[in-house]
């Protein structure tokens, strides 16, 4: 039986190196770019995280570099440097059995060392618009020879603000080049890059890759807000991961839910903006090798970050926008391997869950808390307070049905009206104009 990258017209050398890298046979989306990219046609491709991207471009540029030119070719911009890191590691990989010499650029790296690697010839270079303007200013990247851009991740980048900065290396470079566009999702700023400066490119959607998401079971657990690290805590125990990503907003929570957990004897670290580029890259590679359980991370630390094991993703907070959603249980459920995200939600955050179902195209299960597992502190439950929370998550499925369904008209009728209320000037009947949520805690007993 003939090798599948063989038929798609991959080089036996390149073969030979994504072999060793334990791939048999070529993703959807590598199926369908590689033969385009081989031929050197501008492309647009809608793919969802951990569709396999990187080979899908990786292998034809590879292919496509004149070995003997010792001048940079290819140029792939990156949204983060653990992306930029991440991609180049795979290109090295995959072009480990030929000549190709590839190399990662970005902010916060030796800007010398950067330099050496460029004067030695590095056929493909990966990195943060940033970093790769300010090599281009400097005279130190040569851009005469450059047969390939790749913009990856191409609407992460605009959402970081790199757009003015993404044109101006576009006019910088050759205009008879090959472009290439991976992105999850088409904004206008996307749009306009496509027009502008792409020769007639062939689209690529791949629906199938949006059930990325439909692949991962997806619950999410209702919390009070005060509770969240305790219960989070309780879920780490029962779940038992291989490894996890929790995912949080805003850097101070990155570092209060990564001491917590650490002082309840979690093997766990934390990734965030603020901390060295080096300490970064460190702990991925922990992450990768499972030398840590638990990575507290925000959205953009955690960009980039491509782990086959990592068996779930804990929204700690949900996300603001709703394609971070996407991304980041994307992060979870790879090559295959079966993955779970798992939601904390507060009452605050209902109508932003509601409106991810809705963006994801699926209902996200509500499952009870886990109560056998011990938290770090562990608080008695009186009779009277276990009544009490049953109350409240009836409550809080009913306020759900609500929500969801806001058309729907609900009369409770009672057999005794109410009596009227005398007073000395006129008699007055006792408002009715109560809610649905109120009537129906009455009906119950709740009130």
């Amino acid at each position: 039986m003939e090798n599948q990258f063989k038929a798609l017209g991959v080089s036996d050398q390149i073969i030979e190196g994504i072999t060793n890298m334990g791939f048999e046979e070529p993703t959807i989306v590598q199926k369908e770019s590689i033969p385009f990219i081989l031929n050197k046609k501008d492309l647009i491709v809608r793919s969802k995280t951990g569709s396999g991207k990187t080979g899908a471009f990786g292998m034809p540029i590879i292919q496509n570099m004149k070995v003997d030119l010792k001048e940079t070719q290819a140029l792939i911009l990156s949204p983060t440097r653990e992306l930029a890191v991440q991609v180049d590691k795979e290109i090295s990989l995959i072009a480990k059995s030929t000549k190709v010499i590839s190399t990662a650029i970005y902010g916060q790296h030796n800007m010398q060392t950067e330099i050496e690697q460029l004067k030695k010839g590095a056929h493909i270079v990966t990195g943060t618009p940033g970093r790769v303007f300010d090599h281009m200013e400097r005279g130190t990247l040569k851009t005469k020879h450059i047969e390939f851009l790749v913009l990856d991740e191409g609407d992460r980048m605009l959402d970081m603000g790199f757009y003015d900065q993404i044109v101006k290396i576009i006019k910088h470079l050759p205009t008879n080049r090959t472009t290439l566009l991976f992105s999850a999702t088409m904004p206008v700023e996307i749009q306009k890059i496509c027009r502008k400066y792409m020769d007639n490119p062939i689209t690529i959607e791949l629906e199938s890759e949006t059930k990325t998401v439909d692949s991962i079971e997806q619950i999410y657990y209702r919390v009070e807000k005060n509770e969240k690290r305790n219960q989070l805590s309780r879920i780490l125990r029962t779940e038992k991961p291989t490894g996890v990503i929790v995912f949080c907003n805003m850097r101070r929570e990155v570092d209060r839910v990564q001491q917590y957990l650490a002082k309840g004897g979690f093997n766990v670290e934390s990734l965030h903006g603020a901390i060295s580029q080096s300490k970064r890259l460190k702990t991925i590679q922990k992450l990768k090798k499972g030398k840590i359980q638990v990575l507290v991370a925000t959205d953009v630390a955690a960009r980039g970050i491509h782990v086959d094991e990592l068996s779930h993703v804990i929204n700690y907070d949900i996300p603001v926008e709703k394609d971070s959603y996407v991304h980041r249980i994307g992060r979870t459920g790879r090559a295959g391997n079966s993955g779970k995200a798992i939601s904390l939600v507060t009452a605050d955050d209902l109508m932003s869950l509601y409106e991810i179902e809705e963006h994801v195209g699926k209902l996200i299960e509500e499952r009870e808390l886990p109560v056998h597992a011990p938290a770090l502190s562990k608080p008695a439950l009186s009779k009277s307070t276990s009544k009490t929370k049953q109350n409240k998550e009836v409550i809080h499925k009913i306020q759900r049905v609500e929500k969801r369904v806001p058309k729907i008209s609900v009369e409770i009728v009672h057999k005794n009206k109410p009596e009227p209320i005398k007073s000395d000037s006129v008699t007055q009947v006792p408002s009715e104009k109560t809610s649905w949520v109120q009537r129906v805690k009455k009906f119950f007993g709740f009130s």
